[in-house]
């Protein structure tokens, strides 16, 4: 898909990797002040964030708004994801660059907890035992200087293959996992100050064995995707739990947001505003208003 492209950036060349300060415009205002989509969904931040040479996905925010992180490949068929960065600072959007808690590796998909005291990504770094599995979860902390250098998560949750993790407010985490080859969304509560034994969600969930689960902070519903049109055909889905707090059968969102079957990775804004996910090598957004129409009527 052609992207948009600022006038005046110098980026399409050079990619954003290398962007210099004096290449880039001056952004001011919440989300880089780009104008607030309605109900069609559109390309976020295009030539800044959603580039037109690369691949960018797995957006997130953090609570306050002036933080945000995402995954960049330049390559786009390639597999060397990196972590970007970009931040509001002295009034403006600073350029998108590495974090402090990167490596020169791959690794992607962050997420902000909603508490701000964690972001969560994949890394191919080497365990703290010195053995490399690839596509374990790190974290950093939140300190006052900044973020902290990467974390390896307990070995109770990075004990097989797993990727992309959302947690809630009161901690509780959700993820992509294949632990005994049952593969599919998996939840391990917080409790005492550490994550319980995950758990295997329901099969009003993983009944599509979907994948990059997003969880709402108040655990009221749980967007993801899923391909059950066959390998490679990626589609948003979205459950929410009934009054007694059971998970309801994830239902499909319609082709305004479904439309090419390169739908995945979903967020949601921290002020429960707009709506993110992947398509077509971008990152787009949406009213969430889309969700709060989907849910069901008591």
């Amino acid at each position: 898909m052609k992207k948009l492209i600022l006038s005046g950036l110098l980026l399409a060349s050079t990619g954003l990797f290398n962007a210099q300060e004096n290449d880039f415009p001056k952004l001011t205002g919440p989300y880089l002040g780009q104008k607030p989509p309605g109900l069609t969904p559109e390309i976020f931040a295009p030539g800044i964030i959603s580039t037109p040479s690369a691949w960018e996905a797995a957006i997130t925010f953090s609570p306050d708004g002036k933080e945000i992180f995402f995954t960049r490949r330049e390559d786009i068929q390639g597999n060397e994801n990196r972590i970007m960065y970009i931040a509001y600072t002295d009034g403006k959007w600073t350029t998108p660059k590495p974090p402090s808690f990167a490596k020169n590796i791959i690794e992607y998909e962050t997420f902000i907890s909603p508490d701000r005291k964690k972001i969560f990504y994949n890394s191919d770094r080497a365990k703290p035992s010195g053995s490399n599995s690839v596509g374990e979860i790190w974290y950093s902390e939140k300190t006052p200087s900044g973020w902290s250098e990467g974390k390896y998560l307990t070995e109770t949750i990075n004990k097989g293959w797993i990727m992309f993790v959302t947690a809630s407010m009161n901690n509780n985490l959700y993820f992509t996992a294949g632990f005994n080859r049952k593969f599919g969304i998996y939840k391990s509560v917080f409790k005492d100050g550490k994550y319980q034994e995950p758990e295997y969600l329901p099969d009003e969930i993983n009944y599509l064995r979907g994948a990059h689960p997003f969880i709402s902070p108040d655990e009221s519903y749980l967007i993801f995707d899923a391909q059950p049109e066959g390998m490679g055909k990626s589609e948003l889905f979205i459950s929410f739990k009934d009054k007694n707090g059971k998970w309801m059968k994830a239902e499909k969102f319609d082709k305004s947001i479904n439309q090419t079957f390169s739908e995945n990775i979903p967020n949601v804004s921290p002020d429960g505003k707009y709506f993110f996910f992947h398509r077509n090598n971008d990152i787009y957004w949406v009213s969430a208003k889309i969700i709060e129409d989907l849910k069901p009527k008591e």
